[in-house]
C-alpha cells in the first residue's frame, strides 16, 4: 500500500513538472512574439521617420552636413532602420551614390568589415552580404580573399557580393579563381554564372579575354553561357571560334550565343551552324536546331526536316519548332513526316504545332481561297486529330469567330481518332 502511494505521488510530481514546463514554454513563446511584435512596430515607425529625413538630406544636397542626425549605436533599432532605408535608396538608383557615401560616413562599412573577420560562419556571411548590398567598392580588397575560403557558403556569398559591387578588380579576381572554384566544386555553376551576369555589359571584353585563355572546358562553357544571356553581337567571333572545340558542352554553349545574337550573321557563318546539326552529341544538335530557328536560315529546311526523325525527342521537338519559325515550307515538310510510320516523330511535330502559333495559322487557312494551302492545312489538322492532338480544334469549335472555319473544324472532330 505504501509502495502504491509512493508511485502515485511520483507520477503526480512528474505530471506537475511537465505541465509547468509546458506553461513556461507557452509563456516564453507568447512573450517572445509580443516582444518581437513591439520591436518590429517600432522599427517600422523609425523607417518611416528616417525615410523622410534621408530623402530630405539627399534632395536638398545637405551632405555631409546633414548626416549627423542619422548617427546611432551599431545594431540598435535606429541603426537597423537607417540601414534599411539606405538600402531602398541604393536599389531605387536615383540617390544610389549618395546612399553609398552615407553608409561609409555613418560607420556601416567599417562595422561590417570588422564582422567579416569573425570566426562565426553566419556572422561572417551576413557581413559579406551586407557589404555587397551597400555596393561598397572600397571593401573589394577585403572580400576577394574570401574566394579562397574553405567554406562553400562563404565563397558563394563573397562571389555574389563582389558582383553587386561590380568593380573591375572583383571581376578579374572571380575569373582568375573560376577554374579552381569549379573544379573543387566550392561554388555551383549557376551561382557563378548569375554573379558574372550582374557585372553587366561593360564586363564583356574581360569575359571574352578570360574565356579565350581557359584551357579547361568547364569555365569556358560557363563564360559562353553568360555571353548567350547577354545577347550581344560582340561575343559572336569568340562563339564561332568554339564551334570545333573538342568538348561538346563548349560547342553547345557557343551555339546558344550565336542563336541569341547572330540574326545578321553572314551566310557562311550560318552554314557553320548548319554543320553542327549533324554533331554526334544530341545536345549539340539540339542547340544547333534552336539556333537555326532563331537565325531564320531558310537553307536549313531540308536538314531540319531530317532531324524530325532524330533519335532524341528533344532534338525532334527543337527541329519542329525551328521549322515553324524559319520556313515557309513548314506545312509541306510536316505533311511528309506526318505520313511516315514513325509515331514518335509525328507526335513531336504535333506537339510543336500546338505549342507555336502555327496551329492557329493552319486553322485560319481553312478559310483560305488558295485551294492548295487549304488542302495542306486541312490534311495536317486531320492527321493531328487522328493522333489525339485536338485541343486547338475543340477550343475553336466552342468559341471561334469564323463560321466557315467552325464547320470545317466540326467535320474534322467527327472523325474517329486513332486508338
Amino acid at each position: 500500500m505504501a509502495y502504491d502511494d509512493h508511485v502515485s505521488i511520483l507520477l503526480i510530481g512528474i505530471i506537475a513538472f511537465v505541465l509547468l514546463m509546458i506553461t513556461l514554454l507557452l509563456f516564453v513563446t507568447i512573450y517572445r512574439r509580443a516582444s518581437h511584435g513591439k520591436k518590429y512596430k517600432k522599427l517600422d515607425r523609425l523607417r518611416d521617420h528616417y525615410r523622410e529625413k534621408v530623402a530630405g538630406i539627399l534632395e536638398q544636397g545637405m551632405m555631409p552636413e546633414g548626416f549627423a542626425d542619422l548617427e546611432s549605436r551599431p545594431n540598435s533599432i535606429a541603426w537597423q532602420a537607417v540601414e534599411s532605408v539606405l538600402h531602398v535608396f541604393i536599389a531605387d538608383g536615383k540617390y544610389g551614390d549618395q546612399a553609398r557615401i552615407l553608409f561609409h560616413q555613418l560607420g556601416y562599412v567599417d562595422f561590417y568589415e570588422r564582422k567579416v573577420k569573425s570566426r562565426n560562419r553566419i556572422t561572417k556571411a551576413t557581413a559579406v552580404d551586407k557589404l555587397g548590398k551597400m555596393r561598397s567598392e572600397t571593401s573589394t580588397g577585403k572580400l576577394i580573399p574570401l574566394l579562397e575560403d574553405e567554406n562553400p557558403e562563404i565563397v558563394a556569398v563573397a562571389t555574389r557580393a563582389l558582383s553587386k559591387i561590380g568593380s573591375e578588380k572583383g571581376l578579374h579576381s572571380i575569373l582568375e579563381m573560376m577554374p579552381k572554384l569549379l573544379s573543387d566544386a566550392r561554388i555551383t555553376r549557376k551561382t557563378l554564372e548569375t554573379s558574372l551576369m550582374n557585372f553587366g555589359p561593360h564586363s564583356l571584353p574581360t569575359l571574352i579575354e578570360h574565356g579565350e585563355r581557359y584551357t579547361d572546358p568547364m569555365p569556358r562553357a560557363s563564360i559562353l553561357e553568360v555571353l548567350s544571356n547577354m545577347k550581344t553581337r560582340e561575343a559572336l567571333p569568340f562563339a564561332l571560334a568554339n564551334f570545333r572545340h573538342a568538348d561538346p558542352e563548349v560547342r553547345s554553349k557557343a551555339l546558344k550565343v550565336v542563336g541569341a545574337a547572330g540574326a545578321e550573321l553572314p551566310k557562311a557563318d550560318k552554314e557553320k551552324v548548319l554543320l553542327l546539326l549533324d554533331d554526334p552529341v544530341w545536345f549539340v544538335r539540339l542547340q544547333a536546331a534552336k539556333a537555326l530557328g532563331n537565325l531564320k536560315f531558310g537553307t536549313a529546311e531540308d536538314a531540319l526536316a531530317a532531324r524530325l526523325l532524330d533519335g532524341s525527342w528533344q532534338v525532334r521537338n527543337a527541329a519542329a519548332m525551328a521549322l515553324t519559325m524559319a520556313s515557309d515550307k513548314a506545312a509541306d515538310i510536316f505533311l511528309r513526316t506526318l505520313d511516315s510510320k514513325d509515331r514518335y516523330a509525328k507526335e513531336s511535330i504535333c506537339e510543336e504545332i500546338e505549342k507555336t502559333n502555327f496551329v492557329a495559322k493552319l486553322i485560319d487557312n481553312l478559310d483560305s481561297k488558295d485551294k492548295v494551302l487549304f488542302g495542306k492545312s486541312l490534311e495536317i489538322l486531320k492527321l493531328m486529330h487522328s493522333l489525339n492532338y485536338s485541343t486547338p480544334l475543340v477550343e475553336y469549335e466552342k468559341a471561334g469567330p469564323n463560321e466557315r472555319i467552325r464547320k470545317e473544324v466540326e467535320q474534322i472532330l467527327r472523325m474517329e481518332p486513332a486508338a
